[in-house]
C-alpha cells in the first residue's frame, strides 16, 4: 500500500504561527474599502500597520483566490512606498514580510526568499520579537521538503522557536516543534522527529492546552514509520480520542481516522483498518474533499484485497474511477497496482495485462518519488511470477535490490519483497538464494505479527473500546438524572393539580358523594397498579440477574477451556514425542471448538442458542490456520442461518472439528491441493445434515470405519449418538464424505 496520508493541517498550523496578535475584523476584506485605503495613500504608522492588517485578512480567507492574493502584493507595494516616504524602516520590514506571505500562499514561496531575508534584517534591528520570529519562520517555508532544502528549512523553524521560548510565547513554540516533527517523520528521520514532538509535548501539557490530537496523531506516524505498531496505536487511539471529545470537524479529522487504520493495516487487523478507513471517508465526504476520499477509497480497497475480498475491491476501485477528477502520478500507479493484484488473485491475468503495461509505461516515463517506483516494481514482480515469467521477473527484482537503500520502507513492504525474491530463486533453481530470503521474510512476518505484539495491540484496543463504552454509560446516566428530574416536576405538578380538584370538590357540596365515591376508586387502583409495578419490577430484576449468571457462567467456562489449552499448550513444549504432542494438539482443537460456543454466548443476548452458520465458519477458519496449510486447502462453506441450543451445538461442534481436522492431516499428503466443502442444512421438518466432504485421497482400501478403533472415529460415532441422530462415512477415489443428520430441537426463538 502507498499509504496516502492528509497534510492539510500544515498550512493550518502555519497560518496559526504567523496570525499578529489582533483579529481581523469582517471589514477587513471588503473589497471596497480596501481599495479606498490605496487610494488615501496616506503615509503614517496607524495607516501602514491598517494596511498590514488588511493584506493578511485578504489572504487568509478560507477561500483565497487569485484577486486576493493581488490585493495583498499591492497592500505590500504601498506599505513599502509609504514607509520609504516618511523613512519608516520597521513598516519597510513589514511591507516585505507581507509580500513573502503573499508569494508563499499563491504557490510560490521560493520566489518569496529574497523578501523573507530583507524582512529579517530589518526587523531584526527594528521591529519587535515577535516580528523577527514570523519573518524567520517566513524565510523557513521558502525551502521545500526535499533532502537539500529541509536541514535548512528545519534550522530555520527551530531558530524561531527558541526565540518564542525565550520570550515565553511557549505556546507558539510548541506548535512549531509540532511542525518540525510532521516534516522530520515525512522525511524518514523518526528519531529526530520524536524528540522534537516530545518536547512539544511536554510543553503542551505544561500549559494544559487541550488540542493535542494533531500532536498525537503525528507522534503515531512516527512510531508506524520506525515499526513500533504497539506505540503508533497508543498514540493514534489518544488522537481519536482528543478529536471526538473536542468534536473536530476539520480535515485533520479524516487524518487521524485514516492513521489509525494504516496502523491496524500493517499488522494485518484488516477489519479494523476498514473501520477506521471507513470512518476517515464519511468524514472527507462531509467536507467535500474529493482528494481525500479517492485516498481513502483506495487504502479500502488495499485493505479488502488483503482480507481477500477481491470482488469488493475491484468494485472500489471503480468508485474511485468515477470520481472525476485528475488524480496524481502516485494514485494513478496506486490505482493500477490495486486493479493488477486484484485481477491476478482471481486468476484472471488477461485482465491484468493491460493494467501491467500502463504500470510499464509509468516506469519507463518515470515516476517523481522512489517509494512508488519501488512499489511499482514490486507489483510488476507479482504479475511476472503469476503468469509464469520468472526471468523477465528477475531483472525488476534486480532494479528493486539495487534501489533499496534509497527508498527504505516499511517491514510489510520488506516482507512482500523477500516473499517475491524467494519465489523468484525457486523457480529459477537459486536453492540457497531462495532459502535465504524465505527466512528473511518469515523474519519480517513474524516482527509484524508477533504473539507479543499482537497482545499488546488488542490490550490497546480493547482499553480504548472500554472508555468508549464508560462514557456512552455515563451519558445515559446523565440522561436518565434528567429524566427522572422531568418526572419528578411532573409528580408535583399532578399533586398540585389534584389538591386544587381537592378544593374544588369541596367548594361543590352538591357533588360531594360522587367526588368521595371517585376518590376511594381511584385510590384502589393506584394501589393495585403500585403493587403490579413492584411485582413487575422485581420479576425484571430476577430476569437480568438470570440472564447476568448465565453469561458470566459462560464467560468462566470459556475462559476455564482457554486455560486449560494454555495449559496443555505448556505441557506440549516439554514433549519430544509427536504422537503425545499430536494428542495435545487434537484436545486444544476440541477444547476451542467448546470455547467459541461460550465465547458466542455471553455476547450476545440470546444465551440458549448459537447461530450455526457464524460457528461454522468461525471453526472451519481457526482450523485452517491452525495447520499452516497456506492456501493450499480452500474452504467452501454452504450453510443456512439456523439456531441450534448448547446441548446440541457443543457435540455438532466437536464433530465438526475432528472431520475438518481429519482431512487437512490425511486428505492431501504430499503438499499436494484440494478443497474441503462444509454444508449443513435442515428441512422443513427440522431434520438437520452437516456434511464435510473433500477431493482428496479418500479412505485406504483396507480401511472399514464401522470396525475402527480410532480416538477421532469413536468421538464421532458417539456424539452422533448423543445429538440422537446417524453418522455415516464415504470414501471413494474422488474424496471422503462425512454426514451427521439428526432432529433440531425446538427454541424459543424464530428459527
Amino acid at each position: 500500500m502507498l499509504q496516502f496520508m492528509i497534510n492539510s493541517r500544515w498550512k493550518v498550523l502555519f497560518i496559526c504561527l504567523l496570525l499578529p496578535a489582533y483579529t481581523h475584523a469582517q471589514s477587513d476584506i471588503d473589497v471596497k474599502k480596501a481599495n479606498e485605503l490605496l487610494r488615501n495613500g496616506q503615509a503614517d504608522t496607524a495607516t501602514i500597520a491598517r494596511m498590514l492588517r488588511v493584506g493578511e485578512a485578504f489572504l487568509d480567507k478560507p477561500e483565497s483566490r487569485e484577486e486576493d492574493m493581488n490585493m495583498a502584493f499591492r497592500m505590500a507595494d504601498q506599505m513599502e512606498a509609504s514607509s520609504r516616504r516618511i523613512n519608516y524602516t520597521r513598516g519597510l520590514g513589514l511591507s516585505k514580510l507581507l509580500r513573502a506571505k503573499a508569494f508563499r500562499e499563491s504557490g510560490h514561496a521560493d520566489r518569496g526568499r529574497a523578501s523573507s531575508k530583507e524582512a529579517l534584517v530589518l526587523l531584526t534591528q527594528y521591529g519587535t520579537i515577535r516580528e523577527k520570529a514570523q519573518a524567520i519562520i517566513e524565510l523557513g517555508g521558502t525551502y521545500s521538503n526535499n533532502s537539500n532544502d529541509l536541514p535548512h528549512k528545519i534550522e530555520l523553524y527551530q531558530q524561531g522557536a527558541a526565540i518564542y521560548l525565550e520570550n515565553g510565547d511557549e505556546l507558539s513554540a510548541a506548535q512549531l516543534k509540532e511542525f518540525v516533527g510532521d516534516l522530520l517523520q515525512v522525511n524518514g528521520d523518526y528519531i529526530h522527529a520524536q524528540e522534537v514532538l516530545e518536547e512539544a509535548l511536554v510543553i503542551y501539557k505544561k500549559k494544559r492546552y487541550p488540542r493535542l490530537q494533531g500532536l498525537y496523531s503525528i507522534m503515531g506516524e512516527v512510531y508506524h514509520g520506525s515499526n513500533n505498531f504497539v506505540q503508533s496505536l497508543r498514540y493514534n487511539l489518544l488522537a481519536v480520542e482528543t478529536a471526538e471529545k473536542l468534536d473536530e470537524q476539520g480535515p485533520l479529522m479524516s487524518t487521524i481516522y485514516n492513521r489509525v487504520g494504516l496502523n491496524y493495516y500493517s499488522v494485518h487487523y484488516y477489519d479494523q483498518a476498514l473501520d477506521y478507513f471507513d470512518k476517515a471517508l464519511a468524514h472527507a465526504r462531509g467536507l467535500h474533499d474529493t482528494g481525500t476520499v479517492r485516498s481513502m477509497l483506495l487504502n479500502i480497497s488495499d485493505a479488502l484485497r488483503l482480507g481477500g475480498e477481491y470482488r469488493r475491491s475491484l468494485d472500489t476501485l471503480r468508485v474511485v474511477g468515477n470520481l472525476g477528477i485528475a488524480p496524481g502520478e502516485t494514485e494513478t500507479a496506486q490505482a493500477e497496482m490495486s486493479y493488477l493484484k486484484d485481477y491476478a488473485a482471481l486468476h484472471l491475468l488477461q485482465k491484468a495485462a493491460p493494467h501491467y503495461e500502463k504500470l510499464k509505461a509509468l516506469l519507463e516515463k518515470g515516476i517523481t518519488s522512489k517509494v512508488v517506483i519501488q512499489a511499482v516494481r514490486l507489483a510488476i514482480i507479482f504479475y511476472l511470477q503469476e503468469a509464469g515469467r520468472f526471468r523477465d521477473a528477475a531483472q525488476y527484482l534486480a532494479a528493486y535490490q539495487q534501489d533499496v537503500k534509497d527508498a527504505p520502507a516499511g517491514l510489510v513492504r520488506q516482507a512482500e519483497a523477500a516473499y517475491l525474491a524467494f519465489r523468484s530463486d525457486s523457480a529459477l533453481g537459486n536453492l540457497s538464494s531462495a532459502l535465504t530470503h524465505f527466512q528473511r521474510y518469515k523474519q519480517l512476518s513474524d516482527s509484524v505479527t508477533s504473539t507479543n505484539q499482537s497482545k499488546q495491540l488488542d490490550v490497546l484496543r480493547l482499553q480504548f473500546e472500554t472508555e468508549r463504552k464508560d462514557k456512552d454509560i455515563q451519558l445515559l446516566t446523565q440522561k436518565s438524572t434528567l429524566q427522572e428530574v422531568s418526572l419528578q416536576k411532573g409528580r408535583v405538578f399532578r399533586n398540585v393539580i389534584m389538591g386544587s380538584i381537592c378544593m374544588l370538590l369541596l367548594i361543590l357540596a352538591l357533588l360531594y358523594n360522587r367526588y368521595r365515591l371517585k376518590k376511594k376508586t381511584t385510590f384502589r387502583l393506584e394501589k393495585q397498579q403500585e403493587a403490579i409495578n413492584t411485582q413487575n419490577e422485581l420479576l425484571q430484576k430476577l430476569v437480568d440477574e438470570k440472564e447476568w449468571l448465565l453469561k458470566e457462567i459462560h464467560h468462566r467456562v470459556k475462559n476455564n477451556l482457554q486455560i486449560i489449552i494454555s495449559l496443555l499448550n505448556t505441557q506440549s513444549l516439554y514433549l519430544d514425542n509427536a504422537d503425545a504432542i499430536a494428542a495435545i494438539k487434537n484436545s486444544q482443537h476440541r477444547m476451542y471448538a467448546m470455547s467459541l460456543i461460550h465465547q458466542r454466548l455471553y455476547h450476545t443476548d440470546n444465551l440458549g442458542a448459537i447461530d450455526m452458520n457464524w460457528y461454522i465458519r468461525e471453526l472451519a477458519g481457526f482450523m485452517q490456520e491452525s495447520f499452516d496449510n497456506g492456501s493450499r486447502i480452500s474452504f467452501s462453506i454452504n450453510s443456512d442461518v439456523m439456531l441450534l441450543d448448547v446441548v446440541q451445538a457443543v457435540p455438532l461442534g466437536l464433530i465438526l472439528n475432528e472431520a475438518v481436522s481429519n482431512t487437512i492431516k490425511y486428505a492431501f499428503p504430499g503438499n499436494r491441493k484440494g478443497a474441503v466443502t462444509i454444508t449443513c442444512k435442515k428441512d422443513e421438518a427440522q431434520y438437520c445434515s452437516l456434511t464435510i466432504a473433500d477431493n482428496g485421497v479418500g479412505l485406504p482400501a483396507h480401511f472399514v470405519p464401522e470396525e475402527s478403533r480410532s480416538l477421532g472415529m469413536s468421538l464421532m460415532k458417539g456424539l452422533a449418538e448423543q445429538l440422537e441422530g446417524s453418522f455415516s462415512i464415504n470414501s471413494s477415489p474422488a474424496g471422503v464424505s462425512i454426514q451427521v443428520l439428526f432432529l433440531a430441537r425446538s427454541i424459543n426463538q424464530v428459527n
